[in-house]
Parts: C-alpha cells; sequence; structure tokens
C-alpha cells in the first residue's frame, strides 16, 4: 500500500512540475478546479483527514463584503468513526489548514488567468487571536527564492489533487494511509512542522477548549485562519497585482475563514485600503505649492 501511495505521489509530481498542472483535459469531478481553495482538517495521532471545497481563490481574492456560511461541514467533522467526534471543536490537537493553486508551470510569460499568474498560491496561516476584523492576525507568508515557489505550487497541487482523481464531491474523506494531507503538512513533534516543504510552522490553526468569540458578524467562533495570495511573478500579462512587486513571493493579507461549532465556515474579507480624503489631498497640494514657490525665490 505504501509503495502504492509513493509511486502515485512521485508521479503527480512529475506532472506538476513537467508544467502540465492544470488538468481540465482530465477533470474527473466537476465540483473541483484548479486554483480552488481547499479546507483541510487532521489530528495529531489520528487516522483520519477531510478535505472541502469552498471555491475558487479569486473569488475571496476579489471579495467586498464578508461571505457568511459558505458551506457548513459540521456532518463531516462530527462523524464518529470518519471524522473527530461530535465535540471535534473542543479537540486538542485538531489542526486546519487552507491552500490552493491554479498551475504548476514555471513560465513567467504566459498570461494571467483571472489575474492569477502561474503559481499563484493561496495559503492560510493560523490566525493568533480574533483581534481586528479586517485585518491580519498573522505574520504575512514571504518565500525567498523562485524555486521556493515551485515547489509550494507542486505540493500544494498534488494534495489538492486527490479531490481531482478521487472524489466526485466537493469534499474527501480519507484515512492518513492514503490521504496526503499528513504528508504535505507534518508534525514536528506534536506540533504543526514545515507545510508544502516551504512553510516552516506550518500553516494550519488549532482548536481546543472554549470559543474564541465573534468575529465579522459570526458568534461562536471556534477556528480562525488568515488567508494570502503570494505571487511568483507580476511581469505576467493581466495580473492583478500592486505593481511596484513589493508582493512578489510576498504574501498579502486577503481575508480571514472562521468556523463556528455546527461547522459553518464564514470569510471575513480584508479591509480596504483607505482612500485619500480630500482634504489631504489639499494639504498635499498646499505642500507642493509652498515648495515650488519657496524655489521661485531663491532663483
Amino acid at each position: 500500500m505504501q509503495m502504492n501511495k509513493s509511486f502515485n505521489l512521485l508521479s503527480l509530481a512529475a506532472l506538476a512540475l513537467s508544467g502540465f498542472g492544470v488538468t481540465s483535459a482530465m477533470a474527473q469531478n466537476p465540483n473541483y478546479a484548479p486554483g480552488d481553495v481547499v479546507l483541510f482538517f487532521q489530528q495529531f495521532g489520528g487516522s483520519n483527514t477531510i478535505m472541502a471545497n469552498i471555491g475558487s481563490g479569486t473569488t475571496f481574492r476579489d471579495a467586498t463584503s464578508n461571505m457568511v456560511n459558505i458551506t457548513n461541514i459540521g456532518g463531516l467533522l462530527s462523524n464518529a468513526s470518519t471524522g473527530f467526534g461530535a465535540n471535534w471543536f473542543e479537540t486538542s490537537g485538531l489542526y486546519w489548514g487552507a491552500a490552493g493553486v491554479r498551475s504548476t508551470s514555471t513560465s513567467t510569460t504566459a498570461a494571467a488567468v483571472n489575474g492569477d499568474p502561474n503559481r499563484t498560491l493561496y495559503v492560510s496561516a493560523g490566525r493568533l487571536a480574533l483581534g481586528i476584523e479586517g485585518t491580519a492576525g498573522s505574520g504575512a507568508w514571504s518565500l525567498g527564492a523562485n524555486a521556493d515557489m515551485t515547489t509550494g505550487a507542486s505540493n500544494i497541487f498534488t494534495m489538492n489533487n486527490r479531490l481531482e482523481t478521487v472524489s466526485a464531491i466537493s469534499s474527501l474523506v480519507e484515512g492518513t494511509a492514503s490521504s496526503t494531507i499528513d504528508e504535505q503538512n507534518p508534525f514536528l513533534g506534536s506540533n504543526p512542522g514545515t507545510a508544502f516543504g516551504v512553510f516552516p510552522g506550518g500553516v494550519e490553526g488549532g482548536f481546543g477548549a472554549g470559543s474564541l468569540g465573534s468575529f465579522g458578524g459570526v458568534s461562536g467562533v471556534e477556528g480562525a485562519l488568515d488567508l494570502y495570495r503570494i505571487l511568483a511573478t507580476t511581469t505576467a500579462s493581466g495580473t492583478i497585482a500592486i505593481g511596484d512587486n513589493s508582493d512578489l513571493r510576498n504574501g498579502t493579507y486577503e481575508g480571514s475563514f472562521v468556523i463556528d461549532n455546527t461547522g459553518s465556515v464564514s470569510y471575513i474579507v480584508a479591509a480596504a485600503a483607505p482612500e485619500p480624503t480630500s482634504a489631504m489631498l489639499l494639504g498635499m497640494t498646499a505642500l507642493i505649492g509652498g515648495c515650488v514657490r519657496r524655489r521661485k525665490a531663491t532663483v
């Protein structure tokens, strides 16, 4: 069993690295497409894993208002035999994360698709506290090299591709013997280790006793994840980016996923950057005008 699993993983990795990460021609599951963000759950020392597709990464990138109850996966999580039990949300050692990638191609000149160039990563970070709505509650991811983007994209694609090749619905429940969640998100001791080969400390958040409180209009929050978008290139035609390369391989905060004790998942959008007020613009104009007058006076 392990030999077959290793062979399949190597085959998928080779396919991804060859540049054919988008598999629309071989699509088997109408409820999943490369580029979708997948939630995943695993328990330290446990034997079950769960994946659930929650939609395209660009949907969350472009969201302008909170999205309440995107999906409810409480039935999957609470199943006594294939999930984590009725009180899953109080279970210490249970972790969840989110990840998505559309293409593993290393081309940096191919036109972006819906604003995302090849190897654009959508990946979570455990939110340290609920904090202020619309702002990140974790440190932004930063990948130092182009090779890290390739490794991350390949490994995320490999994990999420289980939905494409094994499931016919938007979720997948598997034992750890066949799941790739535990391999792409290993534990270091009893804590998350390096995820997808490039994210030290993991991309997951944990559950435990007690509720975190209310956030973004959602009460009884039990877990919270920040979502980051990481670009492998900012020069591909059609890329939605800041434009000054400050976001090249540096995560930009897009919003946060929260889950309550019923298993309802919601998305709380990042606050829009404040636009300059009229007063600020007038003040800047006056300041520039003053500088010009002083320069003329000294001529």
